[in-house]
């Protein structure tokens, strides 16, 4: 049978995206979570976007999009690194964390890839498939690091490793002579998760044989994401999504996590609108991630002090997140599109939840973005993004020795490559 160069070309998505299915868990994240962006479109101008398609991956964050990008195939692989850290200052206690110099998070080096296609069903009507992941836990204590050998809490290495990879399937419609969209996503979720290090909280969990130290445990889960874009007057756009939370149940951790190790993907919503100015388009979006849906992500950790019991009512004490995105995109010539972006979100550890969050330390404020598109004589695009997220700490009491300070730490760079045909 001869293969066409239509056919080669899904041969190749199709490849790529179980590639995305089998290697995407390294993901990180930097809103708490969330990634900032998918795709280096997205991450050039700092996850802004809701109203401006730019390709295949806007499913990600409007499914509504999709019917305005034609019949697009992309991949991305995002090199990225986070630097995490803990400090520990003041007396000596009768248990961790101990005092001492900072100890660092190995594990700084990840490879994130997704990957979208579109193709057009009628001539107001599109749907495509998405592959990308969220994490955003991932740490990594040696004990050796740590003061005396003892380990963050006493016990032997911690950390965590989290994350999400969604399968987006969406339909989208053009209306009001074309000027406007809705869009459908149904995501399917697969998250996976292995917890060390805390098991000397035995006595304070429903279930210490469920705690810590189990090894792996993978959940699955579905959601909806929801979408409209709409052109509201000339060269202005308006676009708003929500996606649904996610239900995620890890059973090897139902003494750490409420509800028997119910550990879900919380809700977030986007809104934003995009705007023709001089040579380019602006864009400004506000995105709202409600991570007090998830009691195992919302609920104080400091309900220990008064009787609860981890894997009943405890939890990282996490604040829901209000993030704000803007971006600049604008041609120089025919086949150059250049990109820049801005985002801030006020982090969500409060100040006297950080002794738990040492193992999810995911305190990054501002992003820095800057990105460009090049257009290839065979009309293929190749995407490039840089990221850089500034050091942001957050200090507070400890849990269980207030004389106490720890200061948590985290910075963030990345690279994205792109390639559409």
């Amino acid at each position: 049978m001869k293969i066409t160069s239509e056919r080669y070309k899904n041969i190749i998505v199709s490849a790529l995206i179980l590639l995305s299915c089998t290697i995407i868990p390294n993901a990180m994240a930097s809103n708490g979570l969330f990634a900032l962006g998918y795709g280096a479109k997205q991450v050039g101008i700092a996850g802004s976007g809701v109203a401006f398609p730019q390709d295949a991956l806007i499913a990600s964050i409007n499914p509504a999009g999709v019917v305005f990008v034609g019949e697009q195939n992309n991949i991305n692989l995002q090199y990225f690194s986070p630097s995490r850290g803990y400090t520990v200052d003041g007396p000596m206690g009768a248990s961790g964390p101990f005092p001492g110099p900072t100890v660092d998070s190995d594990s700084e080096s990840f490879f994130i890839p997704s990957a979208a296609f579109s193709r057009s069903i009628s001539s107001s009507a599109s749907v495509g498939i998405a592959i990308y992941g969220n994490g955003g836990m991932n740490t990594d204590y040696a004990t050796r690091d740590t003061p005396f050998g003892a380990g963050v809490y006493g016990g032997d290495h911690t950390g965590v490793d989290y994350g999400q990879v969604f399968a987006n399937l969406n339909y989208s419609r053009r209306f009001a002579d074309n000027k406007a969209s809705w869009g459908l996503a149904a995501i399917i979720n697969y998250s996976f998760l292995r917890m060390n290090g805390l098991s000397n909280f035995a006595d304070f969990s429903v279930d210490p044989d469920n705690l810590s130290d189990n090894r792996y445990d993978h959940a699955a889960g579905f959601g909806l994401r929801f979408g409209v874009l709409a052109e509201v007057m000339p060269s202005i756009r308006l676009g708003a999504s929500y996606q649904t939370k996610i239900k995620n149940t890890f059973d090897d951790y139902a003494g750490l996590f409420t509800h028997g190790g119910e550990f879900d993907i919380p809700a977030h919503a986007q809104i934003g609108l995009a705007a023709d100015v001089g040579q380019g388009v602006f864009t400004a979006d506000i995105q709202q991630i409600q991570y007090s849906q998830s009691d195992a992500i919302g609920n104080s950790s400091r309900r220990l002090l008064s009787g609860g019991r981890l894997g009943d009512k405890v939890g990282f004490g996490w604040n829901d997140m209000t993030i704000y995105k803007l971006g600049y995109t604008w041609s120089t010539q025919e086949d150059l599109t250049w990109r820049i972006g801005a985002s801030y979100g006020q982090q969500p550890i409060p100040s006297d939840e950080v002794t738990f969050n040492i193992v999810a330390s995911g305190t990054i404020e501002h992003h820095y973005t800057a990105g460009f598109t090049k257009t290839l004589e065979s009309g293929n695009s190749l995407d490039v993004a840089i990221m850089y997220a500034p050091e942001k700490c957050v200090s507070g009491g400890s849990l269980f020795v207030p004389n106490n300070a720890i200061e948590l730490c985290m910075d963030q760079f990345s690279i994205d490559v792109g390639f559409g045909f």
